[in-house]
């Protein structure tokens, strides 16, 4: 990181802006070029747990190289005068596997629905179960960026 007066390792920097982006880009291995997607997703355990279907792009990609990547910020705002934008981020790496046991399924779905207030029944119905796919990203690596307001911005 050519910025190092801007890094961020602490770990709970990662579990603050973890918690609280609603967002996460995603990068699987998909031959040629990456493929990237914006998904939702809660952080517990010190894995990071995504939802989807049963088939799709995103598991064809893990069946062949579960190697991911991941980004998630927060802008804090855009400083037009210093031509800079305030900010707070974060990147890493991971290895990403599909859960296969129903009771880390069911909680991670359940954390998902706390995370995002969803409406949805739980426990989840087997048969609902069944047909959501929960991929769980075991993290390797984490590395943070923040650029903060300073006095002169507020």
């Amino acid at each position: 990181m050519r910025r190092h007066d801007r890094e961020c390792c602490e770990q709970s920097f990662f579990t603050d802006l973890l918690d609280r982006a609603d967002v996460m880009t995603l990068a699987f291995h998909a031959g040629e070029f990456p493929y990237v997607i914006p998904v939702n997703f809660v952080y517990r355990n010190s894995a990071v747990y995504v939802h989807c279907a049963t088939e799709g792009r995103k598991l064809d990609c893990l069946m062949k190289n579960p190697g991911t990547g991941f980004s998630v910020h927060e802008v804090l705002g855009i400083d037009r005068e210093q031509a800079t934008t305030r900010y707070l981020s974060l990147y890493g790496e991971g290895r990403a596997s599909l859960v296969v046991d129903d009771e880390e399924k069911q909680a991670a779905l359940a954390a998902l629905a706390k995370k995002y207030r969803s409406r949805c029944t739980l426990p989840v119905p087997a048969d609902m179960l069944s047909r959501t796919a929960v991929i769980k990203i075991s993290i390797v690596s984490m590395n943070g960026k923040k650029n903060l307001p300073t006095k002169r911005d507020d």
